[in-house]
C-alpha cells in the first residue's frame, strides 16, 4: 500500500513557530520562496566554478527549508551538500531537483487560503 506523499510545507512544524498564526505562516513563506530561488540560482550560476559558493548557497537552503518545515527541499538540499567536490553535471542534476521541488512547494503555498 502506496503511503500519501508529505504535503510540500509541513503546516504543524511551522506553526511551532507562528503559534497557528495563519497570516505570520503565509508571511514566511512568502520571504522563503524568493530566497529559496536565490540559493538555487547561485547554485545554478556558481556549478561550474565555484565549489564553496554552490557549497555554502545549498548549505543556507537547506537551513531555510528545515526552519518552514519544506521538508523535500531540506532533504535533497543535505543530499547535494555532499556533492560539493562533484563534477558539474552532478550538481547541475542537484540544483534542477532542488528547482523542481521548490516549484511543488510555491504551488502548495499558492493553494493555501
Amino acid at each position: 500500500m502506496a503511503s500519501e506523499p508529505r504535503p510540500a510545507i509541513d503546516l504543524i512544524h511551522l506553526g511551532t513557530y507562528t503559534q497557528g498564526d495563519q497570516a505570520l505562516e503565509r508571511e514566511l513563506l512568502s520571504m522563503f520562496l524568493p530566497s529559496a530561488q536565490g540559493y538555487i540560482d547561485t547554485m545554478k550560476d556558481s556549478q561550474d566554478d565555484g565549489a564553496d559558493r554552490w557549497w555554502t548557497a545549498v548549505h543556507s537552503l537547506k537551513g531555510v527549508a528545515q526552519g518552514v518545515g519544506a521538508w523535500e527541499v531540506a532533504v535533497l538540499a543535505e543530499a547535494a551538500e555532499s556533492h560539493r567536490d562533484s563534477a558539474p553535471p552532478v550538481r547541475h542534476d542537484d540544483a534542477g531537483a532542488l528547482q523542481a521541488a521548490l516549484e511543488r512547494v510555491r504551488c502548495f503555498v499558492a493553494n493555501l487560503t
